[in-house]
């Protein structure tokens, strides 16, 4: 099992090949925006937040990335630093999100847990994560990573214990052509043959889940 590569600085052009307008509905950062505004939770930490997709939806967002290259779009409150260290007190953040992120690291769990330490008693844990069987158009198949969603909801539940989950399976991105397509899969990390499998333009079957859960008292 081996974690997604973390190419951000090494070779930005390939995070940077994917276009939100392909997506035929909003991302998981809509979700989550909407769920911490409705439910009062604040200051948000959003760790691996990249460019601070999160934050553009959130007052009180503070952008944690170990990338450089990432954090230099990033318009919000931000910080360098390691998922697995957050340079923040225990029980200081009403939120903490981990969004396409937990596959990158050997030991999500190791970061899961230190969400937990950084949420004051009763703040909202949130993560997301793609399955194995996404992009079924283009692919026969995702190798195995750390956090992929047919094993994230009992990951979480390893530090946080009862979760609740929202999972997607269904047509959620269109590529208008054979540009678009070849970029997706630069972005995914897709052998650029896997472009010949479809004639664009393509709507792909995304599939993945969005887990949340509760610190304790």
């Amino acid at each position: 099992m081996d974690d997604v590569p973390r190419d951000y600085d090494s070779d930005p052009g390939r995070s940077r090949a994917a276009d939100r307008s392909w997506q035929l509905r909003g991302d998981t950062h809509e979700m989550v925006a909407e769920r911490l505004v409705r439910d009062l939770h604040a200051p948000v930490i959003d760790v691996g937040g990249g460019r601070g997709r999160l934050a553009d939806l959130l007052p009180r967002t503070i952008v944690v990335d170990p990338s450089p290259a990432q954090l230099v779009d990033a318009v919000h409150p931000k910080v360098r630093a390691d998922a697995l260290a957050l340079p923040f007190g225990s029980g200081s953040a009403g939120a903490v999100a981990m969004l396409w992120m937990l596959y990158h690291l050997d030991a999500p769990t190791a970061a899961i847990a230190e969400a937990e330490r950084v949420l004051r008693p009763g703040g909202l844990f949130a993560a997301c994560t793609a399955s194995r069987r996404n992009d079924p158009e283009l692919t026969d198949g995702y190798p195995h990573s750390p956090f992929d969603a047919e094993d994230a909801p009992a990951i979480v539940a390893s530090v946080f214990g009862e979760v609740e989950v929202d999972a997607w399976d269904g047509p959620f991105t269109r590529l208008p052509d054979r540009d678009a397509v070849d970029r997706y899969c630069r972005s995914h990390f897709l052998p650029p043959e896997a472009a010949d499998r479809v004639e664009p333009p393509v709507t792909l079957t995304k599939r993945g889940c969005l887990v949340w859960a509760r610190a304790g008292d």
